[in-house]
């Protein structure tokens, strides 16, 4: 018995003009476009074999794609889905596509889970008599579809993927190091119309064009955790380097555009001006299910991703010029074809020398209060304990108290930071606590008597050892007030 199908399906012949991939693809006729989604520049999975006899995650093996996509999902009518896959079929081997890889029936699994992996939209009970191809064009290839074919009850749904291969276009994203630093604060610019009131884009970064601001904040120095890792499941934690500094946290949406295109132009843009990744994932590698994935994005915008998690690439950079770090985070997610950026940027500031007000008189106020002063100012050469010219200033501050008060006595105790082990920071923090008593003794005349020097390395911090500050506040000379003799 013979069986002969209409064929109604057309592929057009301008295809190497087209502009987006459902130009040159018609529908079946009669068909109802139930969801449609267009990307610029996306990097697209499809299914280019299947074996039901493996296990579950062995199943499914895929090709990359990269280039403009169209996801659309058809429905209709009272028409088989063997007439149907039989009529797209033919259209695509009539204008010269090969095809890669074809399953029908039960050699597709006959299954929803099948459906689910294939499909960019969930197709949910339309998983029944199904047919699934795969089909490139070109030696490069220039052009791939991917096909999906179901059926429930008297309803046949198509799932369509139609791919023109391009490389990425990036420079759509400008950064300016330069500008930046002159800019001493962030001003607030009229916002076009779709931004939300009081937004604007941070002056180290272009949006990526056609995009808007929808959520915006700005907080003059303020601690942040940064993401360094992905979320760990088993410890239910997520990996952070906590950074302090001015923060500006901006969501942007951008329409009709891939994660990928949108990603590779910041990393562009931040790379060219000097920045160095500090950590990056992409898709899978961002996390294993959507808990971990938002559990990313959550951190770093205003409010919640929400379902803008898929297709997430995420990137943590910086770049530091004279001794001012720029820290910049983003995440990009996807939600039916709209693109949202989660982008965070943090410029530390450096720390201050007088962060404890090296008078006299600041220093027994406190040395009575509390029986320790802590004291900044007092420079060290890297891993030495050589005292550098510009700490007389807070040197002689400790001498003009003892001399003020001819009854202290006090302990001189080194601090260090947490880097390096702890036994190398006790004896570096004890050396250098000596030469500050040697300091006094020898160039100030105070006694000998009156001080004893003690290093404690890192084990007494003043601040969080995760962050520069914390740091640069933790390697300090405390003065404590010793009542023994």
């Amino acid at each position: 018995m013979k069986i002969y199908f209409n064929l109604l399906v057309v592929v057009t012949l301008a295809i190497c003009n087209a502009v987006s991939a459902n130009q040159w693809l018609s529908p079946y006729p009669n068909s109802d476009v139930e969801k449609s989604v267009k990307l610029s520049g996306e990097q697209t999975k499809l299914m280019s074999q299947f074996d039901g006899s493996k296990k579950s995650a062995e199943r499914f093996s895929y090709t990359d794609f990269i280039g403009d996509v169209n996801h659309t999902l058809y429905e209709i009518n009272n028409v088989a889905t063997l007439k149907v896959f039989e009529n797209y079929k033919h259209a695509l081997l009539t204008d010269g596509f090969n095809i890669v890889y074809s399953c029908q029936l039960d050699a597709c699994g006959d299954s929803s889970d099948f459906a689910e992996e294939v499909g960019y939209f969930q197709l949910y009970n339309y998983h029944r008599k199904p047919y699934y191809l795969l089909a490139t064009k070109g030696e490069k290839p220039e052009f791939a579809v991917s096909l999906f074919v179901g059926q429930y009850n008297s309803k046949t749904r198509v799932m369509s993927s139609s791919i023109a291969i391009k490389e990425l276009e990036t420079g759509l994203i400008q950064a300016n190091t330069a500008a930046f630093a002159k800019q001493q604060s962030n001003p607030v610019t009229k916002a076009p119309k779709d931004d939300i009131r009081g937004s604007s884009d941070h002056p180290l970064l272009s949006r990526y064009p056609g995009s808007f601001i929808e959520d915006y904040e700005q907080i003059d120095y303020e601690e942040f955790s940064l993401p360094t890792g992905i979320f760990n499941r088993k410890n239910k934690a997520l990996p952070v380097e906590d950074v302090t500094g001015d923060i500006t946290r901006i969501t942007y949406e951008i329409r009709k555009v891939s994660t990928l295109k949108v990603f590779h132009n910041y990393v562009s843009a931040l790379t060219k001006e000097g920045f160095e990744t500090v950590f990056s994932c992409e898709r899978q590698a961002c996390g294993d299910d959507r808990k971990a994935i938002q559990a990313l994005g959550d951190h770093l915008s205003v409010k919640q991703v929400y379902n803008y998690y898929r297709q997430p690439r995420y990137q943590l950079m910086k770049n530091t010029i004279e001794n001012q770090t720029t820290f910049v985070a983003f995440f990009v997610g996807n939600y039916q074809g709209t693109t949202r950026v989660q982008l965070v940027i943090i410029r530390t500031e450096p720390l201050q020398g007088d962060l404890v007000k090296t008078n006299p008189d600041q220093v027994l106020k406190q040395l009575e209060q509390k029986g320790k002063a802590a004291i900044y100012g007092i420079y060290f050469d890297h891993d030495k304990s050589d005292i550098k010219p510009e700490s007389a200033e807070s040197l002689k501050v400790i001498a003009d108290v003892l001399n003020k008060n001819n009854s202290l006595n006090l302990y001189v105790v080194g601090h260090t930071d947490d880097k390096g082990s702890p036994e190398y920071n006790l004896g570096l923090s004890s050396k250098r606590a000596k030469a500050v008593v040697k300091a006094l003794v020898s160039q100030y005349g105070i006694k000998e008597s009156r001080l004893i020097g003690y290093g404690v390395g890192p084990y007494a911090p003043a601040a969080n050892n995760k962050n520069d500050l914390g740091r640069q506040l933790n390697r300090r000379v405390e003065l404590v007030e010793r009542l023994s003799n």
